[in-house]
């Protein structure tokens, strides 16, 4: 039996068909961006609303954090540490475009200061 998919089955594929992949391409030219930055752009639009909503909010954040940065047990050389830190860069920024956290959340979780207060600084000791 040839590896076919029937009429009645539904297709999982993006390219479903050739036009919509066109259509795409023509108003990627016209945006003057590329075909995946649009698919990017959409499905994180999807993400964001539904998000919003609330009722799928928490299971979306459950697998979001899944993917965060991990420090890494044994740092052999400074590069092991400087990707870690893109990574959690990374990690922040999709974490505000998508709705997740809020600016002031990230700053909060990545600051060595427990309050907002300033450092005090103290001379003459």
């Amino acid at each position: 039996m040839p590896n076919q998919l029937a009429r009645s089955k539904k297709r999982k594929t993006v390219a479903e068909h050739a036009a919509v992949l066109e259509m795409l391409e023509l108003v990627a030219a016209k945006e003057s961006k590329t075909s995946t930055d649009l698919l990017r752009e959409a499905a994180r639009r999807i993400i964001r609303e539904y998000a919003q909503q609330g009722e799928g909010a928490a299971e979306l954040f459950k697998a979001f954090r899944a993917f965060s940065p991990k420090l890494p047990e044994h740092t052999h050389k400074p590069r092991d540490l400087v990707r870690f830190k893109k990574e959690s860069r990374e990690y922040d920024n999709l974490a505000l475009d998508l709705g997740f956290k809020q600016v002031s959340d990230v700053q909060e979780s990545n600051s060595i200061h427990s309050e907002s207060a300033p450092p005090v600084l103290m001379g003459h000791l």
